[in-house]
């Protein structure tokens, strides 16, 4: 797939606007604020190719984008929705009027829950075995046309986008930037903070920020928990009833997952997605618990994210899993 110059548009168009979100939430004045950092923006860098979809440098004070990741990852998203033997380009799949979208198969402790879904997600007492049963036509007449991708390494935790009358290759890529941009934003405000707590002894908190902060496997939590509530946020998928349901939906698989870990954490290759994962799910817990009240207390949310690590991110986790009733039907459960 080559999507040329096409691509570098979506990327530097994104980019833009994430900075722009950042100013209009006053993250930065904030973040600055609360610990006396001198954050300063890094500039973007989009590179041909390379291992990774995006990358923050520190020593460049950059966020690297890798073109050719991103169309791979394109590829896999198109393989996830069932588009298969398709010439893979922006301009190529035009006004598609019927999209797929996924029917999550769960245990039977949640089927009650699929009438507040109005069917767009089903439960059922058999688990996934393979994605083909999962794929079904859907068509939103008259309305912002939603599809579900695959966010997860270890397991398959949905994330909504939109379509409208764009073709899906171009929906797809926008969507992959736009989160993946969050995630490299927070590493840099972890490094800004870090350098801050490193010189200035009278930050408080900052003996338990150092040790979360130096940990590899915090860091991608934290990062990847920030990049799922930001997606909501700029998306304004919170505030969409079709949109949270992909945001209620992973919370029994992400209560499951918890229940995996052990044996992941001992797996070498599944061992190192583990914190993204966490991370995924926490982000997951927060678009719910919070629904349309995200925006208006992403303050809060932050200082939890600075302080969050694993044992925290399980507690949560297990939490809102093991009440997924009261998270559906409260609606201030952000209280």
């Amino acid at each position: 797939m080559v999507l040329d110059d096409d691509l570098d548009e979506i990327i530097e168009s994104e980019y833009k606007r994430a900075i722009e979100i950042l100013d209009e939430l006053g993250m930065i004045e904030y973040l600055e604020s609360k610990y006396g950092i001198n954050y300063k923006v890094p500039e973007l860098e989009i590179v041909e190719d390379g291992p990774f979809i995006a990358k923050y440098s520190n020593s460049k004070k950059k966020i690297i984008f890798s073109k050719g990741s991103i169309e791979r990852e394109i590829d896999n998203q198109l393989k996830f929705l069932g588009y298969e033997g398709i010439k893979r380009s922006i301009s190529d799949i035009q006004g598609i009027e019927h999209l797929k979208y996924w029917k999550y198969n769960y245990h039977s402790n949640i089927e009650k829950y699929s009438k507040l879904f109005e069917n767009e997600i089903s439960f059922s007492k058999k688990p996934i075995e393979t994605t083909d049963n999962l794929l079904e036509y859907s068509n939103y007449k008259g309305k912002r046309n939603i599809c579900y991708l695959n966010k997860s390494y270890n397991s398959i935790l949905l994330y909504p986008f939109y379509i409208n009358k764009k073709n899906i290759i171009e929906a797809i890529a926008e969507s992959i930037i736009r989160s993946i941009k969050f995630h490299e934003f927070w590493h840099s405000f972890d490094r800004s903070i870090l350098n801050k707590l490193d010189k200035d002894f009278t930050i408080k908190d900052r003996d338990y920020l150092l040790i979360i902060l130096n940990d590899h496997d915090n860091r991608e939590l934290r990062a990847s928990a920030f990049e799922v509530i930001m997606y909501y946020l700029v998306t304004g998928l919170y505030k969409d009833e079709k949109g949270l349901v992909a945001a209620y939906s992973n919370i029994p698989t992400c209560r499951e997952y918890i229940e995996e870990m052990n044996k992941l954490e001992k797996d070498e290759h599944k061992r190192i997605r583990v914190p993204y994962d966490l991370g995924f799910c926490y982000g997951n817990i927060i678009v719910a618990k919070y629904k349309s009240s995200l925006e208006e207390n992403i303050h809060n949310i932050i200082d939890d994210i600075l302080h969050l690590d694993k044992e925290k991110a399980i507690d949560m986790i297990k939490l809102y899993g093991d009440n997924l009733e009261w998270l559906l039907y409260n609606k201030n459960s952000n209280k």
